[in-house]
């Protein structure tokens, strides 16, 4: 029995040996998390904005006094601004501002008010809504905001006085006129009073590149002639002194950039893409693609269209964008992780201690990244499964130490 033991001590020993051995020299490998990210084909450019523009330029000289917001919408034969003959001082140009201010915004509220007809109660519902509107405004340091709310509570004050017949309510809407009035005889005579002739967007940005670069020519821009506009300065020479105004499509713009040409390689007319404003906002404009230039000097010059409104776009000439060419979403995996089995293009994962291969499709790839998604969906990827990047060996379902 004795003889028997000696000789099983030394084979369990053997076999500890083997197993810590095979341990130690068995299949060593790195891995990396699963995890789903997008990301994007991205130029960083600038780019000049293109519109239709209809410049109302009076042909002489003096001092433009808009009748209406910058970026206010306008209609057919409405009257955006009066041209003054001579100089108009600082402090009375500002007045005539303020109050073409608040006569516009009178007459946007104007039409609520007949929504409460004579119901007293309402209008105190109302002016005590906008009282706290005002406060709020207020603490906030929001002048503008509390200004247009103390024109409303003045509106309601006044129609509430009308109602009720306390006292002689003034009509504040024809007393600002009144002032309006004033302000311009002080000015000077009105030399030349201009209507709108196209219905849009009011804009007094006029740079002298509304007639150089338009819809109906754009099409013949160059990366050499986008990059002389860029370089342009915002005002023609000379046309310091003239007074012009203009009127803008507010739902139809176009944006010409220069691009490396290798970029738009895969890129076809009609392709949609993305503009990043990123002065303006981090949000992604869909615009469509119109036109691709012949390449010089290793670019391209791309046309897209774009219709969706953001604050302030329209009134910019030159505008910092990123084309986003293209989206991706899926697994990031390395590119070191990719791996051929059978000729097609996978990915071993470690599932339950052993390897597993599993094939994908390459949706986007950079030097060091692959963005991938299951090509199978027998064998699907996991979020977080680990994804072996380096391995001693691959032979799938062994098992791994």
């Amino acid at each position: 029995m004795k003889r028997k033991i000696n000789i099983l001590i030394p084979i369990f020993a053997i076999l500890v040996l083997v197993y810590v051995v095979r341990s130690i020299l068995g299949p060593r490998i790195q891995t990396e998390s699963l995890r789903r990210v997008s990301m994007e084909e991205v130029v960083s450019t600038k780019g000049i904005m293109v519109k239709y523009e209809s410049v109302i330029d009076p042909g002489i000289l003096g001092a433009l006094e808009p009748s209406v917001q910058e970026g206010a919408r306008v209609s057919v034969g409405q009257e955006v601004a009066a041209v003054y003959s001579g100089r108009v001082d600082t402090e009375t140009k500002n007045q005539l501002e303020q109050v073409n201010k608040k006569i516009e915004q009178i007459e946007k509220n104007q039409a609520n008010l007949f929504s409460f007809s004579n119901d007293v109660s309402r209008l105190e519902q109302k002016i005590t809504e906008q009282t706290a509107v005002l406060v709020e405004k207020s603490m906030a340091g929001d002048l503008l905001g509390a200004g247009e709310a103390q024109l409303v509570i003045e509106m309601l004050c006044e129609k509430k006085a009308q109602i009720t017949g306390d006292g002689a309510a003034g009509n504040l809407i024809e007393e600002l006129k009144a002032k309006k009035k004033s302000l311009e005889a002080r000015a000077g005579a009105a030399t030349r009073r201009l209507y709108a002739r196209t219905a849009g967007v009011f804009s007094t940005a006029v740079d002298g590149l509304e007639t150089v670069v338009t819809p109906y020519n754009m099409m013949e821009l160059t990366p050499s002639a986008v990059t002389e506009l860029l370089a342009r300065n915002s005002k023609e020479e000379g046309e310091s002194d003239k007074v012009a105004c203009k009127i803008m499509q507010n739902f139809r713009y176009f944006v010409a950039i220069n691009v490396p040409a290798e970029s738009v390689e895969t890129v076809k007319i009609d392709d949609t893409a993305g503009l990043r404003f990123y002065d303006l906002s981090g949000d992604i404009v869909p615009v469509k693609i119109l036109y691709i230039s012949p390449e010089e000097e290793g670019q391209k010059t791309v046309i897209v269209e774009g219709n969706r409104y953001l604050e302030s776009l329209l009134k910019r000439r030159l505008v910092n964008l990123e084309f986003v060419k293209g989206r991706h979403e899926g697994y990031r995996v390395s590119v070191e992780s990719l791996r051929t089995k059978d000729d097609v293009t996978g990915v071993y994962v470690r599932r339950e201690n052993m390897l597993k291969f599993i094939p994908v499709e390459i949706l986007y790839n950079t030097e060091e990244v692959v963005i991938v998604a299951s090509k199978d969906e027998q064998t699907p990827l996991r979020l977080y499964d680990e994804v072996v990047v380096r391995a001693d060996s691959y032979e799938e379902g062994k098992l791994l130490r």
